[in-house]
């Protein structure tokens, strides 16, 4: 969900609300219908493989195998990536939506790469343009030679090859390993219980649950106050704290965390809709206290 969408008190939640690791180099553009997004970051990953890739309708298929590398999805975006909060992901597509959707603006263009050819392209352009091509072929891509862990090259998507569309873009990325090898998170581990940010979190919680509107306001950044404060004028607005409320985790148990500074990630189990999750809530300190900014959940591992 891009926040420009929701109702307004799901977004003063921070309800569908997001520094590097590995240096990547990317210079190029995408333009469509007049409108020219330039491409400055990205990042490059193994596509986990889907076993149903291997049935035809329930039967396996006995076609020989013909030896190739995974394929690899290249994306490339309109902003910093968190390279570091990317490398932990263990959905990196979703991942990098997510860092995508938090800009004010954005757009990315991904790429998937097998056996040296681009055989699928997504482009996605702030509020809601959406472009996607597959073939056996799409566009023309040209790998380079690159130092060991990377993926260098060039793409080019001209409007000959469909639609009015023109994408150009060079790079070298470093290749995201296995999340289980990724750097951790900055800052130093939370105490048990996840200390004063833990505690402001759980109380935001237990605020929308309860439906405790004083409450909520004081965990909440100013902005995000006036945003409240304005949708509870909305006749709408309790049909709004439903929805939050049904999107909210319940019986949350923290389980760690990090903080560095004035920043800190909450982790913590739940529940949501019968089926159990997992989570983190960025928590920020200011005016000495603790608000949420964010949280996340997600199936556990």
């Amino acid at each position: 969900m891009r926040t420009a969408t929701l109702p307004l008190a799901l977004a003063a939640l921070g309800l569908g609300l997001l520094p590097t690791l590995a240096s990547a180099r990317v210079e190029g553009h995408c333009e469509y219908e007049g409108r020219k997004v330039a491409l400055v970051d990205g990042a490059a990953w193994a596509v986990p493989e889907d076993p149903e890739d291997d049935d035809d309708e329930g039967y396996e298929d006995d076609a020989p195998e013909v030896p190739s590398g995974p394929p690899l999805m290249l994306a490339f975006v309109t902003f910093a990536v968190d390279a570091g909060a990317l490398a932990r992901a263990t959905d990196r597509e979703d991942a990098l939506r997510d860092q995508s959707w938090a800009q004010d603006e954005s757009a990315r263009l991904e790429l998937t790469v097998e056996d040296g050819v681009v055989g699928q392209q997504y482009l996605w352009i702030s509020p809601g343009t959406n472009i996607s091509y597959s073939s056996n072929e799409v566009g023309q891509y040209k790998a380079a030679a690159g130092a060991k862990g990377r993926v260098s090259g060039e793409y080019r998507f001209t409007p000959e090859d469909g639609q009015e569309l023109d994408c150009r873009v060079s790079f070298d990325l470093a290749l995201l390993g296995d999340p289980k090898d990724a750097p951790p998170p900055p800052g130093t581990p939370l105490p048990p219980g996840g200390g004063e940010p833990g505690a402001a979190y759980l109380a935001m919680n237990k605020a929308l649950h309860a439906g405790d509107f004083d409450a909520m306001l004081a965990l909440m950044p100013a902005d995000r106050a006036a945003m409240m404060r304005d949708a509870r004028k909305d006749p709408d607005f309790a049909a709004q704290m439903a929805l939050a409320q049904a999107m909210s985790p319940s019986k949350v148990k923290i389980t760690g965390g990090r903080q560095d500074g004035d920043r800190a990630w909450v982790e913590f189990t739940a529940v949501e809709a019968g089926s159990p999750r997992v989570g983190t809530a960025e928590m920020v300190r200011e005016g000495g206290r603790w608000i949420m900014l964010k949280e996340s959940t997600r199936d556990p591992d």
